[in-house]
């Protein structure tokens, strides 16, 4: 094993330890205000046995640091809102934005073993929980994040003295717990659990450190010295490439398998509107009953409006909702980000939406922006949009199998001329004027190149277990049936 590997006996002396660290805080201090200036993220996890000395590293990681150019999280159990979300959520919302670091004492690795082994079957939950911090991690790598990892590794027998010196000192009897006993008790059941989850979530781009912790000292040394040569190393590598980021060994952009979804913007028979009008209205009624149910059963639902300019997707959305329980859904409209938003991962600001149990999400646009719009207006290089297919595949992947969940997925599809038509009512009608923008005549300019990103983006996004769904939406009312039915064909499914 991995952590037996390791020589608990090293030491340092305090002489050397007081030098050292000395020269050691000097530099991260430098390093710091490099990175920020260079705007690369941070993210450095400190995990280990309880009273390994994790408190006594991140004092004083922190104390060599601006307080203004970094946030420490504690991470304990989860909160009621954050139980209600897929796993990964909170830490999404806790990654640093360009330029800071994020320092976690404990994170979801801790939050992982304490939470799977309070179940049955927790080694096949563990398998699932390793799948998804890989791709996290490596989602906030491929965007340009360092990411360090430390386990501070002891003894039972020290972990004994550490924790009874703790239980007699007043100021700190309060950490050591029942909880904490019992999993000292278990110490080797849960040595080999910690090091199959260490083997397997270490990676090139977030590899672990294991540090030997008997003498907190050098353990102290030993952190600081790995952050400053990987932070150092990363820094020279920035100013080399000017302040950009370094893309190192791109994968092949993967082969754009053919085209399943059917995309047709006319129903292929008439309809009557008084029948659809009619049949929606029941459909109204049968959504209504549905949704209570998912609220019932705590089941979240995302739902994905994307189409082309004019194509209805705001009429759809508002009837869609009109006869839902106000408190159980919210609308999410999704426009540029913002200056503050471009500092983190692009998924973050979408991720920080995704419903809690019970409730319904329904995005008015979404981070298929990324593929579309990105792609087109050439917002984002074209290796960030190709890597794009395959992380929203995964997010979409993880938020249904973390939340026992469902994705309902949107396409809106016009023809050109139908769009014309529309812009030109738009334009006329002092109502709806404000609809019509100089972008959207801008972007019509431009759609074949839209239609093949909109055609490769279906190729490569429609999953199992998130498909796309194309609406024909040069009829409004059939559009609004389709869509309508759709939501209620998987709402059943979940339940």
């Amino acid at each position: 094993m991995l952590l037996d590997k390791l020589d608990l006996t090293k030491t340092t002396d305090e002489a050397k330890y007081e030098k050292t660290l000395a020269e050691y805080t000097d530099r991260l201090a430098v390093l710091q205000r490099t990175l920020r200036d260079q705007k690369v993220p941070t993210v450095i996890v400190i995990e280990g046995w309880n009273a390994s000395g994790i408190t006594r590293v991140v004092h004083e990681i922190v104390h060599a640091l601006d307080p203004r150019g970094y946030t420490l999280h504690a991470i304990e159990k989860p909160t009621e809102e954050e139980r209600g979300r897929p796993f990964l959520w909170r830490f999404w919302l806790r990654a640093p934005s360009r330029g800071r670091m994020a320092i976690f004492a404990r994170s979801w690795y801790s939050r992982t073993i304490s939470e799977m082994r309070q179940k049955h079957a927790w080694e096949k939950s563990l398998k699932g929980r390793v799948k998804r911090i890989n791709t996290f991690e490596r989602m906030l790598a491929d965007d340009g994040t360092i990411i360090l990892k430390f386990f501070l590794h002891i003894a039972k027998d020290v972990q004994k003295v550490r924790l009874e010196e703790r239980e007699r000192n007043p100021r700190t009897a309060w950490l050591v717990t029942p909880s904490t006993w019992n999993l000292h008790r278990h110490y080797e059941d849960s040595l080999p659990v910690f090091d199959e989850f260490i083997a397997k979530t270490d990676t090139e781009y977030a590899p672990w450190t294991l540090v030997e912790g008997t003498d907190t000292r050098y353990a102290i040394l030993k952190v600081f010295g790995t952050i400053i040569k990987t932070l150092e190393k990363r820094a020279e590598a920035e100013a080399e490439n000017g302040g950009k980021q370094k893309k190192g060994k791109q994968k092949e952009p993967a082969k754009t398998r053919k085209n399943s979804t059917r995309r047709r913007s006319a129903p292929e028979k008439g309809i009557e509107k008084d029948d659809l009008q009619a049949e929606f209205a029941s459909l109204q009624a049968e959504m209504l009953d549905v949704h209570s149910v998912l609220f019932k059963r705590k089941i979240p639902l995302i739902i994905v409006y994307e189409g082309w300019d004019a194509a209805g997707k705001g009429g759809n959305i508002t009837r869609l909702t009109r006869f839902m329980n106000p408190l159980g859904y919210y609308v999410v409209p999704v426009s540029a980000p913002t200056a503050h938003e471009k500092e983190y991962h692009y998924l973050r600001r979408f991720i920080k939406y995704f419903p809690p149990g019970g409730d319904i999400a329904v995005f008015d646009r979404s981070w298929y922006g990324r593929v579309l719009v990105e792609r087109v207006e050439n917002y984002c290089p074209e290796h960030a949009w190709q890597r794009a297919y395959q992380e929203i595949n995964e997010m979409e992947e993880d938020f249904v199998t973390s939340s026992n969940g469902g994705i309902v997925k949107f396409w809106l599809e016009i023809s050109k001329d139908e769009q014309l038509k529309r812009f030109k009512e738009r334009a006329s009608d002092p109502k709806k004027v404000y609809k019509i923008t100089d972008e959207d005549w801008r972007n019509r300019e431009k759609w074949d190149q839209y239609d093949e990103a909109v055609d490769e983006m279906l190729a490569r996004t429609s999953t199992d277990i998130a498909p796309w769904t194309v609406v024909e939406s040069d009829d409004k009312w059939f559009a609004r049936v389709k869509a309508m039915k759709t939501v209620i064909a998987t709402a059943r499914n979940l339940l």
